[in-house]
């Protein structure tokens, strides 16, 4: 590799996170290259669906057709293990997509208030939710590769020396400098630990596993989670999928390969069946409850993002669905600052904002795995749990819109803080500011998302005198205008970050408002610049 200067910012790590934060930075015009050390995309079983907040962010960039076609086939696959094992898949139904657990206690459809504001505005990616990891990494390496993103694969990084407005890379395949790098490479982030960036948590006091694997005996498996003294598993919902969690500690060693005798060593501590592993399909994983955070996800030209930043237990499968808020919250403003038109502190937003609902995942999962334990305390505990509290239509619906993501609240101004709205997470009023926007539907059979492709800022003007629009028109490279009538209830106007967060709705004062938001996070409007520039 030679040391190319005209690269604004490299991204390491190639994952969902890394191919999603490349993509965003080259809509914002910026010339980004990935590398990652792996000859190939990672076959590891990972994560088997995306949040809802996840499926918007890629709504809003245009993959949900592919999205869509992508649950479709893994729905195939959940029929034909149901058939075998005896059951029926659940059938598809309208509204806000319900799916996934707490702590093995599954999410109940029917008693989810379908009628809730918050959820009713977040139904439109609904059939692009149970859509595996690796088919979301197959669809963000085709839109980074339509945009030009080049990634480079089998290229290790060794060292990192930020100096003079630039970031020296040395890697296994020569140097390489770039003004910005992105961290994107995984919770053992070499990265995070070139720069010097801490990593404090908890550590792991499980072994998990899962993989698609051969199983001889496996009739003696229940479909689903069950729990027993020696753990938990989880077995289906496709083929061959099985996962344990067995509260022995942390592994001997992290890194050595999943053999199929590990494997079944586990199903039949935690299940109590004589099961045989006679193949494995792909590579199976092994992972720890082991939860850290970045101190910081900043340092100098430094940035972390997705596991590099932040890693715990994958339950719920939140870590996908961190990273990607990660990657299309940071891409965005790096491109602004990249390409000097950054607000200041525009930047170190990105941890301000972030760092809180990371935090928050961490508390998250810790809290399953304290309810997941085999004993008969816990057991009782998670009885109660199950019925007294999630077996309500209040705190399941709670439970639901926190675990997928719409529950998150950025601190945009006017006191807004960041995090997740635990203190009850919906509230009655979808389109606050500091809220992920939902979707509309506009007069012309569009939606609001279809006007998000090209990652700018949108303005949804549906006032009589279209008075926001003419305001939002001195920032013509930097914000899509739409005007609508509308149909059905929706707000009268809203501004929205290219990450789909709220900056201002109509309801408010909105010339003052209006103008503060679009000053602290647009920037300086064209009139200006002109002026200043002669």
């Amino acid at each position: 590799m030679t040391d190319e200067q005209d690269i604004d910012v490299v991204v390491v790590g190639a994952g969902p996170t890394g191919l999603l934060i490349a993509a965003e930075l080259a809509l914002g015009g910026v010339a980004v290259q990935v590398i990652d050390r792996l000859a190939e995309p990672d076959p590891t079983v990972k994560a088997g669906s995306v949040n809802v907040a996840t499926a918007e962010v890629l709504d809003r960039r245009g993959l949900l057709p592919e999205m869509r076609r992508a649950q479709q086939q893994f729905t195939r696959d959940v029929a034909r293990f149901a058939r075998a094992n005896g059951g029926a898949s659940a059938p598809s139904t309208p509204g806000f997509p319900v799916t996934g657990h707490f702590a093995a206690m599954m999410f109940r459809p029917d008693l989810v208030d379908q009628s809730d504001p918050d959820l009713r505005a977040h139904t439109a990616i609904n059939g692009a939710t149970v859509v595996p990891q690796r088919e979301v990494e197959q669809i963000l390496a085709a839109h980074a590769a339509r945009l030009g993103v080049r990634v480079r694969r089998g290229v290790e990084v060794t060292g990192l020396r930020q100096d003079d407005g630039t970031v020296r890379l040395e890697t296994s395949a020569g140097p390489l400098t770039a003004r910005w790098v992105v961290g994107a490479d995984g919770g053992r982030s070499t990265v995070r630990k070139l720069a010097g960036i801490g990593f404090p948590g908890t550590g792991p006091e499980i072994t998990g596993y899962q993989a698609i694997a051969d199983l001889d005996g496996a009739e003696a498996l229940r479909p689903g989670w069950t729990w027993s003294p020696g753990g938990v598993y989880s077995y289906g919902p496709v083929p061959g999928r099985i996962l344990t969690v067995q509260f022995t500690g942390p592994p001997a060693d992290r890194s050595a390969p999943v053999t199929p005798a590990e494997l079944q060593a586990s199903i039949r501590l935690v299940s109590g069946a004589d099961v045989t592993v006679t193949g494995l399909h792909g590579v199976a994983t092994r992972w720890t409850d082991n939860a850290r955070q970045a101190e910081t996800y900043r340092r100098g030209r430094v940035l972390l993002a997705g596991d590099a930043a932040h890693v715990h237990s994958p339950f719920s499968g939140q870590g996908l669905n961190l990273g990607i808020g990660d990657a299309v919250n940071l891409g965005w403003k790096l491109a602004a600052t990249v390409r000097g038109w950054a607000p200041d502190g525009l930047l170190d937003s990105y941890t301000a904002e972030r760092h809180p609902i990371g935090a928050w995942v961490l508390d998250w999962t810790r809290a399953q795995v304290a309810l997941m334990r085999g004993d008969a305390k816990t057991a009782q505990l998670r009885a109660m749990a199950g019925s007294q509290l999630l077996g309500t239509t209040e705190a399941m619906t709670n439970v639901v819109a926190l675990a997928s993501g719409i529950a998150q609240r950025y601190a945009v101004g006017d006191g807004v803080t960041a995090g997740v709205g635990t203190d009850g997470a919906t509230t009655g009023h979808p389109y606050r500011v500091g809220n992920l926007a939902g979707d509309v539907a506009l007069a012309d059979g569009s939606r609001l998302a279809d006007h998000a492709h090209q990652g700018t800022f949108v303005l949804l003007d549906r006032t009589r005198d279209r008075s926001p629009s003419r305001r939002a028109e001195l920032w013509p490279d930097r914000i899509k205008i739409v005007t609508s009538t509308g149909t059905g209830d929706g707000p009268a106007g809203l501004l929205i970050r290219p990450d789909g967060v709220i900056i201002w709705a109509a309801d408010r004062d909105w010339p003052g408002a209006l103008e503060a938001a679009l000053r602290r996070w647009a920037g300086t409007p064209a009139a200006d610049r002109q002026a200043l520039a002669r």
